[in-house]
């Protein structure tokens, strides 16, 4: 039962982030400046993830910048190469197909998918 209230709170949070995003987006953002980003349970196959302190996963897709806030603390690559950037200014680079800890105490403010 705790694990399907869980599931259930996480596919709440996702999707009142996915409508947020699609209500309060910016009127000059174009489809080519929108990647495709969920947070779920897991890293899907072909995702770059960064798993966030409070244990939903950030899954990403699309070369480039992915925009996010918050603080994270492991990341796995299901696909290209990615380095994570902190607002300090330091950052953390995943290989493809690998994984690695990442400073949980540090914000992360944007992941950078390598193609």
């Amino acid at each position: 039962m705790q694990l399907l209230k869980k599931h259930v709170t996480r596919t709440t949070v996702a999707l009142a982030l996915g409508i947020g995003a699609l209500i309060g987006g910016s009127s000059t953002a174009s489809a080519a400046d929108v990647h495709p980003q969920y947070v779920t349970y897991k890293c899907d196959a072909g995702r770059a993830c960064v798993y966030d302190t409070s244990g939903g996963v950030w899954n990403m897709d699309g070369c480039g910048d992915n925009y996010i806030y918050g603080r994270f603390n492991y990341a796995r690559a299901h696909g290209n190469s990615f380095t994570v950037y902190y607002v300090n200014g330091t950052w953390d680079f995943v290989s493809a197909g690998g994984q690695r800890t990442l400073d949980g105490n540090n914000y992360v403010e944007r992941v950078q998918v390598h193609c």
